[in-house]
């Protein structure tokens, strides 16, 4: 991703928070930096008691924050240089404050990226780890997972510091998570601190086909990035996630894992781990035919030794590391 990253205007958090000494109901629109503007978004956030930990560790790392246009992308993260690239929606400073919805789309972002950089430190990434079939279902519980904590923050704001980041939520794409979450909680109010509410939400998101789809589609491009960028015929990992693998990417900053106990059924059940799209479906089979296959002089093989009596001139070697990546 070329974005001409060392030109852009960069804030570390700490800078942020100690920028921010006005109110949180002070008006936006006269704010004339992005960097302003961030400023309040993370004073907001910092009042959740979910999201402070996250923030402070955050700091403690010393990441930076910078707005670029993304053209719609929520978020982008650079772990070596330690930036979070949030989109900018191609509005000027001014705009974005002045703008109650960009704002509270920005901060929601915001609250989703501290949290993957919170999984990131601790689980890294899992093409690394697991095969190509379970990096699908272990991304997706990232993604979920990412999603449900900005309902949560929402929820702990909405009652306090920031009531109108839960309205703008109801009315967003996560609208459906939100409600569940709220409706759980209006049947059992402990919901929130034993993490049952959080799981209901977890649940919610897997039932729109067009979050799990554009999850997917996202993981298998990153996927098909690995394969361009390795020589190794196969660069994933070997294992299989067990149950606790799965619970414990939903431990909160408090210890609370929401899904203590729901790691088989997320392995076992369709509706967390089945594929029905099919355009993602022919995507992932490519990958799993291209790690399969040994390819020579563009053509494949399903067995090494054959490519090699077919290939003598070849030595093993370079069969063994020529990859889809060598062909393109």
């Amino acid at each position: 991703m070329t974005l001409g990253l060392s030109e852009l205007e960069r804030w570390t958090i700490q800078e942020l928070l100690a920028g921010s000494s006005s109110s949180l109901n002070d008006d936006l629109a006269a704010f004339c930096s992005y960097g302003e503007v961030l400023s309040r978004c993370f004073t907001i956030i910092n009042e959740s008691p979910t999201a402070r930990p996250m923030v402070q560790e955050a700091l403690a790392a010393k990441w930076q924050i910078a707005l670029f246009d993304l053209n719609g992308g929520d978020y982008w993260i650079d772990v070596e240089e330690k930036l979070i690239l949030l989109d900018s929606n191609a509005l000027t400073p001014t705009a974005l404050g002045r703008s109650v919805y960009f704002k509270n789309m920005v901060i929601v972002t915001l609250i989703k990226a501290l949290r993957d950089i919170w999984q990131e430190k601790r689980h890294g990434g899992f093409d690394e780890d697991y095969k190509v079939e379970y990096v699908m279902t272990m991304e997706r519980v990232r993604a979920a997972d990412c999603d449900v904590l900005s309902v949560i923050v929402a929820w702990e704001l909405r009652s306090g510091a920031y009531p109108d980041l839960w309205r703008h939520l109801i009315g967003s794409e996560n609208g459906d998570m939100a409600m569940a979450f709220s409706a759980h909680l209006e049947r059992s109010a402990a919901g929130h601190f034993n993490g049952q509410a959080a799981a209901t939400a977890f649940r919610q998101w897997f039932r729109c086909e067009t979050r799990v789809n554009t999850c997917d589609h996202n993981t298998l491009e990153y996927l098909d990035d690995v394969l361009k960028e390795t020589r190794e015929h196969n660069p994933f990992g070997k294992k299989k996630p067990t149950a606790m693998n799965i619970e414990v990417l939903s431990c909160l900053p408090d210890r609370t894992a929401y899904l203590q106990g729901f790691g088989a059924e997320i392995l076992s059940d369709p509706l967390y781990c089945g594929m029905e799209d099919p355009i993602n479906q022919s995507h992932l089979f490519h990958i799993l035919y291209d790690l399969e296959a040994t390819i020579v002089e563009s053509v494949p093989f399903r067995d090494a030794d054959l490519a090699r009596k077919i290939f003598p001139a070849l030595e093993s070697a370079e069969i063994r590391q020529i990859t889809k990546a060598d062909q393109q």
